[in-house]
């Protein structure tokens, strides 16, 4: 009765999320509209979950999938106040800027820096985290690559390059960004910006939020659908998976789940940012992942190998450098090849 119940519920909010209209998660769906009702519909969930029924079965949240599925062919209205809406007209452009290469300055191969959380060194309680580095250590960095002439490009750029369709000045550089943590916006965006910059941020999407927090440096937090809206003149935001952000034994979800459910959540991690380019979380991929990206229609992939990026390399399996507060001044200037 319980389960019947559980279904009856939830079969309830979905059809009021397609009258009323947003986009949020339920269960291990995605219910796609206008942003409106969205406290209708979250009130209504806390309610179902207040009542502490019990969990559906797999062939019951597949059941509900395929609702959802057809649900996700609901359209936004012009009339809609959702800042995903935004998003989702401003977002990825195909714009290629070109510069002209002087003859002995064209780029054979070419860095991509790869950044996660950024944290001033006094607000830092990260100490052992090679994934936090100091605001100080990036401003430097950034000051670095702008005294010295480098160019930065977006991942449509580098996509250009690795084809073989663009020529590119030895001093340029790819930055991109894991998890779109709200310090990106908080700290690197303004640093980035000043120097005219470009970078790329891959977004975990179910931990996106329509409401921007006020940032605090001592809670991690996540970045929202208007922190993209305003900064889409320095990011573009590109895919991190939806839901598979998580680890199990050492082991990241995306290769140890059931293909079905990593095909479910790339699909919708890619339908919410709009983007052909990809980071593995933790690195960790495997055959089946290259098979799922290629079929998807994932153009790009990047891992965490160190190393540079050159035309004929396998574009599903790019190499980054992790910068990490280990990484000295020196080491940078190594890496992205100033001598």
């Amino acid at each position: 009765m319980k389960k019947i119940l559980t279904i009856t519920l939830i079969l309830t909010a979905l059809i009021i999320a397609s009258t009323l209209g947003f986009a949020k998660y339920i269960g291990n769906t995605y219910v796609y509209g206008k942003s409106a009702a969205m406290d209708t519909l979250l009130n209504f969930l806390r309610i179902t979950h207040a009542m502490q029924l019990e969990p559906l079965e797999e062939e019951e949240l597949k059941a509900l999938a395929i609702i959802a599925d057809e649900m996700k062919k609901l359209a936004y209205s012009e009339d809609t106040d959702s800042f995903q809406v935004s998003y989702m007209e401003k977002k990825y452009n195909n714009i290629i800027r070109s510069v002209p290469v002087k003859e002995g300055d064209k780029a054979e191969a070419i860095p991509v820096l790869m950044y996660h959380h950024l944290l001033y060194d006094e607000e830092n309680t990260y100490i052992d985290n090679d994934s936090v580095i100091t605001v100080e250590s990036f401003a430097e960095q950034m000051k670095l690559l702008h005294e010295n002439g480098y160019r930065t490009i977006t991942l449509n750029e580098l996509e250009a390059f690795l084809i073989g369709d663009l020529e590119l000045p030895k001093k340029t550089v790819a930055i991109t960004f894991d998890d779109g943590y709200l310090s990106n916006i908080a700290y690197a965006y303004p640093i980035l910006k000043e120097y005219n910059f470009k970078a790329s941020n891959f977004i975990i999407s179910h931990k996106l939020k329509e409401i921007t927090e006020e940032f605090d440096p001592y809670q991690l937090q996540y970045l929202g659908w208007k922190d993209m809206v305003d900064t889409l003149d320095v990011f573009t935001y590109d895919n991190h998976t939806h839901d598979l952000h998580r680890v199990e034994d050492h082991k990241g979800y995306l290769v140890i789940k059931p293909l079905e459910e990593v095909v479910r959540d790339l699909s919708m991690n890619m339908e919410l940012m709009g983007s052909p380019y990809f980071a593995y979380p933790y690195g960790q991929y495997n055959t089946h992942t290259l098979q799922i990206l290629e079929r998807l229609g994932m153009r790009m992939a990047f891992t965490v190998k160190r190393g540079h990026v050159k035309p004929g390399d396998d574009l599903l399996q790019l190499q980054r450098y992790g910068i990490c507060p280990k990484t000295t001044i020196e080491d940078f200037k190594k890496i992205i090849d100033l001598h």
